[in-house]
């Protein structure tokens, strides 16, 4: 089982989450969805044979790190992205890699950040605009001597 197909399982679903976050926590910030249930979806709805060689576990464990401690990771973000920029000016497929690798870097201590780091930059080179690579990997970067 791939962890790199598990990383981007969690930010197809850290992505979705953007757009659908009134659907999936209730007013008071309670989960509707857990995150086990929200991958439950994202593999049953997804048409890709090969998704099922996700390490189910790892991107579970990834949703909800990152979810569950999504203002703190913002705080990291904003602290680390030029002072024209906001968090809501950033591509939202950029937000969503930033996340899941702040928290990989946060709460995954047995992942050396130098292989967090290179995950979302393959990530950025596959879903974002040819630029975010480099944003992503500056970011990061800077994240890690912190």
């Amino acid at each position: 089982m791939s962890r790199r197909d598990s990383r981007e399982a969690a930010v197809k679903i850290i992505f979705q989450n953007e757009f659908l976050d009134s659907r999936l926590r209730t007013d008071d910030g309670g989960e509707i969805f857990s995150a086990e249930d929200m991958m439950a979806m994202y593999i049953s709805a997804s048409e890709e044979k090969e998704i099922r060689k996700v390490d189910r576990s790892f991107a579970v464990a990834l949703v909800e790190k990152t979810l569950g401690n999504i203002g703190e990771i913002d705080g990291v973000i904003s602290d680390n992205i030029d002072d024209e920029w906001t968090i809501g000016r950033l591509c939202k497929i950029d937000l969503a890699i930033l996340r899941e690798a702040i928290a990989e870097m946060k709460y995954f201590d047995d992942i050396p950040v130098s292989v967090t780091i290179n995950e979302a930059v393959e990530l950025a080179k596959k879903f974002s605009y040819p630029e975010a690579a480099a944003f992503i990997n500056g970011i990061l970067g800077s994240v890690s001597r912190q």
